[in-house]
């Protein structure tokens, strides 16, 4: 595969929607276009389909970080989660502004994982077609998942604005919480293990 042209495609489905409230999708979506908005890191903007699933193109180093923030934004907003699929690959068929027309390998390998999913139990998975990493790869991911599921949405708060603050203080101000309630937050989210999880990630797929 050329490396200039592997991206990360990005496709969830979000769990027990149909409990959410009108209020709730509302925030959940805008805490989306929040963060994904104007992000460098977006090659393809999100799009909803059949009203509780999205997709959306990405840098392929940066597939985990926002698919970790994109877990924190689901929960702090609806108290519910999202199965998340992560395809590395290569596209075939770009179309402008329309991720969900465009086609290519991290397509299929994002989407076919997706469906095996609800039945697996898991939250967060990754598929690249390389017999070297993947192992890997699925591995840490599977590790990441288990510290996913133990969030609180209060958690998931404060993680969620992880990207947009510098400091513990200014995610104090904006959720208008005690810097203490944010320092016990990412405590007890194992944020620091996440981050570990976050650049061995990127690391790895510079190399692939």
């Amino acid at each position: 595969m050329n490396k200039q042209n592997i991206v990360g495609v990005i496709t969830g489905d979000l769990i027990n929607s149909s409990v959410l409230t009108k209020d709730q999708k509302i925030n959940m979506q805008t805490g989306l276009s929040c963060f994904l908005e104007n992000n460098q890191d977006v090659l393809m903007s999100v799009q909803f389909y059949r009203g509780d699933s999205f997709q959306l193109m990405v840098k392929k180093e940066k597939a985990a970080m926002i698919s970790v923030i994109i877990e924190a934004i689901i929960l702090s907003t609806t108290g519910t989660r999202a199965r998340i699929s992560i395809g590395i690959g290569t596209i075939s068929k770009n179309i402008s502004d329309n991720v969900l027309q465009s086609e290519g390998e991290a397509f299929q390998l994002s989407g076919h994982q997706l469906d095996k999913m609800k039945e697996e139990g898991r939250l967060l998975k990754i598929a690249v077609d390389s017999p070297l990493f993947q192992p890997i790869l699925a591995a840490t991911f599977h590790l990441a998942e288990s510290i996913i599921w133990s969030w609180k949405p209060g958690q998931a708060a404060v993680i969620s604005m992880i990207p947009a603050c510098k400091t513990q203080k200014e995610i104090a101000e904006k959720l208008n919480i005690t810097g203490a309630a944010v320092s016990k937050a990412l405590k007890s989210g194992k944020w620091a293990a996440i981050e570990d999880f976050l650049n061995g990630y990127e690391e790895t797929l510079k190399m692939i």
